[in-house]
């Protein structure tokens, strides 16, 4: 049990900064959409994966913070438990001591709580998530399995130093995925008879993989067996499914300088034949998604007519914004951290408890 203690420990606060990374982009996100830069949907997308990417290393960021802070005003903390003691002891919160005591020790409790099995209805809750956990699990497995075969299946058209390009009659929607060692672009037969339509999905397909879409969608999906049951975890997958799409198509139109009202007729006949689609819908990244197609198509139709005008973006703007939002979730990070060294404060709040136990004792006696 008590290897394990940190582990969850760190599990939970892991899923507390992804909850406050969430929050952050999600604030950000209404900032946005009010401002001439809502369009920039290739800065977004950057300025999220740095977040995403600041979330596992969280815990560092955390201890840069608190040592900064600790030698720029030596004495403060960043901590909101130690924050929360300080202003206990300074009379700021009215609570008797031993409850303001297991109120700050909430979390250690629980953890002790899943690793005791000392209420059947937790158990019971753990249980039911593992046995999902394994479902998930299962399903990225006979996934990966169905696209490898789908992969070996088709033929090999064209080969490059890193991406293979591969024709199959089994499939009606283009899509790009990541083996072990290299890239493959999967392409409908039929395309061979439309070379306009040819380009365009291997525009949008590479654009992904220069993106590196590819390898953030399996970082994604591995991680979703562990972090199902947080909402964060869904509306961060949410946010970067949308922007990986509306800025693969603003890349592939401005870059190349393809057409964007040709280009959109092609996605919308693509969403046609995606919606009738049986196949599996993760671990590749497709021309359209065949679950939001319908729900996307109309962000991507109006991004992509808008496309010509936003294409100027300011990088300068977008450096600052991500370097706020790394800097919030520093910052959070440290707020949330669980300390673990015994203070001043921590022990003046030890001894009024044990001050109040005994009175209580004594008056019990």
């Amino acid at each position: 049990m008590t290897a394990v203690e940190p582990v969850l420990d760190a599990f939970l606060e892991f899923n507390i900064v992804l909850g406050l990374s969430a929050l952050i982009w999600l604030t950000a996100r209404a900032i946005l959409v009010r401002t001439s830069l809502c369009y920039g949907f290739v800065e977004q997308l950057r300025a999220l994966k740095t977040l995403c990417i600041c979330v596992i290393f969280s815990p560092v960021l955390a201890m840069c913070v608190s040592g900064f802070v600790s030698l720029a005003w030596p004495g403060r903390v960043v901590a909101l438990g130690d924050i929360a003691v300080a202003a206990y002891l300074r009379g700021e919160i009215a609570m008797p001591a031993v409850q303001f005591e297991t109120l700050l020790n909430t979390r250690e409790r629980w953890v002790d709580h899943v690793l005791t099995g000392s209420y059947i209805f937790v158990t019971c809750v753990l249980i039911v998530l593992a046995l999902v956990s394994a479902a998930l699990a299962i399903r990225i497995v006979r996934n990966a399995l169905a696209i490898s075969n789908a992969v070996r299946s088709s033929f090999l058209w064209r080969q490059s130093a890193k991406v293979d390009i591969r024709l199959s009659d089994r499939i009606s929607v283009p899509f790009a995925v990541r083996g072990l060692r290299r890239r493959h672009v999967v392409l409908p037969s039929h395309l061979l008879n439309t070379p306009r339509d040819l380009r365009f999905a291997l525009a949008h397909e590479f654009q992904h993989i220069r993106a590196l879409d590819l390898e953030w969608e399996l970082g994604f999906e591995f991680l979703r067996p562990l972090l199902f049951w947080n909402p964060a975890y869904l509306v961060l997958k949410s946010q970067f499914d949308r922007l990986r799409e509306l800025a693969c198509d603003q890349s592939v139109v401005s870059r190349r300088g393809l057409d964007a009202t040709s280009y959109t007729a092609c996605l919308l006949d693509y969403c046609t034949r995606s919606v009738k689609l049986r196949s599996p819908r993760i671990l590749h990244v497709a021309l359209v998604n065949g679950t939001n197609a319908k729900h996307a198509l109309r962000q991507r139709v109006i991004a992509l007519t808008d496309a010509p005008i936003t294409k100027g973006h300011f990088p300068a703007v977008f450096l600052g914004f991500t370097l706020c939002l790394v800097t919030l979730l520093a910052i959070g990070s440290a707020s949330v951290r669980q300390t673990q060294d015994w203070s001043h404060d921590r022990l003046m709040l030890s001894t009024v408890v044990n001050l109040d136990r005994l009175e209580a004792r004594n008056q019990g006696n």
